[in-house]
């Protein structure tokens, strides 16, 4: 009964969240295979830090994260790991759709502004266990989804009250001008990433000096504009082997590969192994 009166408190239009997915990684494939910076559109990511640190990319920025840490990945917003970084992370993510809180668009947990890192204090060991209860309750869905589903909502409800209770208050900055053309050409990536795009394209596009534009975007992300567009196909594929049965040479048609030997290398190039074998070890991990 309590839930539920904090589910109508908290959310809008009796909306009733859905559990939708579950992931462990351990240290030992997160430091082989990063996942690289990847997108939800229709749910919303809750990424847990049961052990060790490392870094982690939300939105527009990298965050330090440690052990018992909450990562709040906003269904619509970029989120993932940088393949140059050293980590040792053992993690579980519990994705959940259908999520209505008041004040917030469709499938979030908190606005823009807010730090997207939350540390559980205290309550650190029995948030990991929650995080682990429900993936393994998750290997038995046909019997187990409506039992994962009632401990996501816990889970989300609880992530939430610990937000409402953290200090808010944070400075910020106004953008330099090229800092701000950077981000205008993340965005148009972000949305055109799987098409044939040359940097002249962009720059067209955008209506930018081609060599202007390439500085700024390196000079604020740390890599050029098209490596970054290569390593946001990398980071959906690896959603799609993870969590689909896709073939991976309808992968590597619809996120823009010229071939699957195409896909083959790069993937490889970034994420240490081809497709196959990383679908596969990811099916090693979850038995």
């Amino acid at each position: 009964m309590h839930s539920m009166n904090l589910l109508s408190t908290h959310l809008r239009d009796n909306r009733i969240p859905q559990y939708r997915i579950c992931h462990f990684i351990n240290e030992e494939h997160n430091n082989k295979h990063s996942r690289l910076p990847h997108v939800h559109d229709d749910f919303l990511e809750l990424f847990y830090v049961y052990a060790g640190q490392g870094r982690y990319l939300v939105d527009d920025q990298y965050y330090d994260i440690k052990e018992g840490d909450i990562v709040i990945c906003n269904a619509g917003v970029l989120h993932g790991e940088s393949p140059e970084d050293t980590r040792y992370v053992r993690s579980y993510s519990v994705g959940i759709a259908n999520v209505a809180f008041l004040g917030l668009p469709d499938n979030q947990l908190c606005t823009e502004e807010t730090v997207p890192i939350l540390s559980c204090g205290m309550l650190a060991k029995q948030v990991g266990e929650i995080f682990r209860l429900i993936y393994l309750l998750s290997s038995d869905s046909k019997n187990l989804k409506e039992t994962c589903n009632t401990l996501s909502i816990s889970l989300l409800l609880l992530t939430y009250e610990m937000l409402l209770s953290r200090d808010r208050n944070a400075s910020f900055h106004t953008r330099s001008s090229a800092a701000a053309t950077a981000y205008r050409v993340r965005r148009y990536l972000d949305s055109h990433y799987r098409e044939v795009l040359t940097l002249s394209d962009i720059a067209k596009a955008l209506h930018v000096n081609e060599y202007y534009l390439a500085h700024a975007f390196k000079d604020e992300f740390g890599q050029p504009p098209i490596q970054y567009m290569m390593k946001r196909r990398i980071g959906e594929a690896q959603g799609l082997l993870m969590d689909t049965s896709i073939p991976i040479g309808d992968i590597a048609e619809y996120l823009g590969f010229s071939s699957v030997s195409h896909l083959n290398t790069m993937f490889n190039k970034y994420v240490g192994i081809p497709p196959g074998k990383y679908r596969q070890s990811m099916k090693d991990m979850q038995e």
